[in-house]
């Protein structure tokens, strides 16, 4: 485990919630960094530290009620809901980091994974299964708050807690699967009241 100084720029998916010590004189943020390299697609003798803060592809997407389906049939998510996904991917250490905002989410996350929130394999009006699962945001603001995010980074091997074919849908993903096609991907999160999704979106 090291500590690693890096600039506001290297993250600025993140700037908004990372719980670290935050230095505005020196635009700098302190993070303490615990990162498995034992990735067959890594070495710890061959990996540049600033690779750590480098990503290969970014994605934004902006997800709506009118894009969820179950199966191929459109439910209409969560009327006046909508939700901003912003991803940054490392494909060389397989980490995805999330900055995750959604408004007028109602009723509770729920769903068959261990969270509520994913990145599905799924073509646009087609459902799939879930890669790789975020923590469920939060409101921001107090618990009555309409505003709801969560931002962080998570390295994998990835478990989503849904298993088909006897293996859990995120043993073995990789994130450069989704640098391969983007289009392939898609992002949402599941309510209570409606459990094909809230809101989704397609990366891209």
């Amino acid at each position: 485990m090291k500590i690693t100084t890096l600039a506001l720029s290297s993250l600025s998916l993140l700037t908004s919630s990372l719980a670290a010590p935050v230095d505005l004189s020196s635009g700098k943020i302190t993070l303490q960094l615990n990162i498995d390299l034992n990735q067959d697609s890594v070495s710890a003798n061959s990996l540049n530290v600033n690779d750590l803060f480098t990503f290969s592809s970014t994605h934004a997407v902006q997800a709506t009620p009118e894009q969820v389906v179950n199966g191929t049939t459109a439910t209409g998510g969560i009327s006046g809901a909508s939700g901003a996904f912003h991803f940054g991917i490392n494909s060389a250490t397989n980490t995805i980091c999330y900055n995750i905002t959604l408004h007028n989410f109602a009723g509770e996350f729920s769903s068959p994974a261990v969270t509520a929130t994913h990145i599905h394999e799924a073509l646009v009006g087609a459902s799939g299964p879930p890669r790789i699962a975020f923590p469920n945001p939060e409101p921001i603001g107090g618990i009555t708050s309409n505003v709801r995010q969560s931002a962080g980074c998570i390295t994998g091997p990835f478990v989503t807690g849904v298993v088909m074919d006897g293996k859990d849908t995120g043993e073995g993903f990789h994130v450069s699967q989704i640098e391969a096609d983007p289009t392939k991907f898609m992002s949402d999160t599941h309510s209570s009241i409606a459990l094909a999704g809230a809101v989704r979106g397609q990366l891209a």
